[in-house]
């Protein structure tokens, strides 16, 4: 029987904390775990809990690390699947390989999520990794290419990022060094281009730079290139401040639309608010002994919902993720945070607009 209090839109599972790229805006070095696959019997309690309580209709795969490298990926997810579960999974795209492509096809995955993030070879270095850009490139086009041409029911993003790296947390800064999001936009298009031949369509030059100029930076929004693949562009966020050097001062007040409604299960097992807590500090226990609408429904969780429902930032974690490197600023982020979250209800489940582009 559903808990209404145990409610929440995505549970993300991290089945896997390894990665084969170190990106210098993924917080996995900074990370205290240690490597580790989530043991596949801890998965499907998971699951079964998720399916059992209506605890939510989604699960990704996603916090820190690549789940293609987790050796029961096909299992999973079609485990999921079989339990009633729409499925996500977010991946580098760097082991998108033709076997790969159909095994999750044949294991029904809904999403696919590509964290392509940066789309020119100089910025490429930031991913962490040896696969030269070209090839590691032309891999995800081909990925994109093979998944339309098989013409099965499963969505493809392709996850890019406006500002780039950890030395640009501060979004207003990046964009103002970025011209305004000129040079984003321009290093975009080639992207809408090779996108949009991947699955087939042919989008005028005019048409690929109105659907990039309509984008606003500040906020995360789709461009639909084709039936079911759309380009997801966002402000990069740095992660609860895991990158920020100077001290931090806390925010006391604001509201969050992803704590308890985007949960995170850690390869370890424990249970987060937030699927941003790459290192289980706000964790509400572990489903290896407890049951998840039981975390979900605790006293903590009901303590830190509540202070969201009062606009208060109870939790010392959550506060110093929405602190800031003075007392103004982190006033302003909870403030925003308000009218984001919670006067125009911007729920991270529901947070895009799209911007279509018009073949030729």
């Amino acid at each position: 029987m559903e808990n209404s209090s145990a409610r929440a839109i995505r549970v993300y599972f991290e089945v896997t904390n390894y990665c084969n790229f170190r990106c210098d805006f993924c917080p996995l070095d900074e990370s205290r775990r240690r490597g580790k696959h989530m043991d596949y019997a801890l998965f499907t309690k998971g699951i079964d809990d998720v399916a059992r309580e209506g605890i939510a209709d989604t699960i990704g795969f996603h916090v820190l690390g690549e789940p293609l490298l987790y050796p029961r990926v096909h299992d999973a997810i079609s485990y999921a699947n079989r339990r009633g579960l729409r499925t996500e999974l977010h991946t580098n795209g760097s082991l998108l390989s033709e076997d790969r492509i159909n095994m999750l096809h044949d294991a029904a995955l809904d999403k696919l999520v590509i964290s392509l993030q940066v789309v020119e070879e100089a910025d490429h270095v930031c991913r962490g990794t040896r696969i030269p850009f070209g090839k590691y490139y032309e891999g995800v086009m081909n990925a994109i290419r093979l998944i339309a041409e098989a013409g099965s029911g499963m969505e493809t993003e392709l996850c890019i990022m406006n500002t780039f790296t950890k030395r640009f947390f501060d979004v207003d800064k990046a964009i103002r060094m970025n011209g305004n999001g000129g040079a984003f936009r321009r290093r975009a298009e080639s992207l809408v281009f090779d996108a949009s031949a991947a699955v087939g369509r042919l989008v005028s030059k005019q048409e690929a730079g109105r659907a990039l100029k309509r984008l606003n930076l500040k906020l995360p929004q789709h461009i639909l290139i084709g039936d079911r693949v759309t380009i997801f562009a966002q402000p990069f966020a740095d992660w609860g401040n895991a990158f920020t050097t100077r001290k931090v001062f806390p925010a006391r007040l604001g509201c969050c639309g992803f704590a308890l409604s985007s949960v995170g299960i850690l390869s370890n097992g424990q249970v987060t608010i937030c699927c941003a807590d790459y290192d289980g500090h706000t964790s509400l226990g572990n489903l290896r002994t407890e049951s998840l609408s039981a975390l979900l429904s605790s006293d903590k969780a009901r303590t830190i919902r509540q202070g969201f429902d009062e606009m208060k930032i109870v939790h010392p974690y959550c506060q110093r993720c929405f602190g800031s490197t003075n007392r103004i600023k982190a006033l302003f982020k909870g403030l925003a945070s308000i009218y984001f979250f919670r006067m125009l209800k911007f729920q991270a489940a529901k947070v895009k607009e799209v911007t279509a582009l018009q073949a030729v």
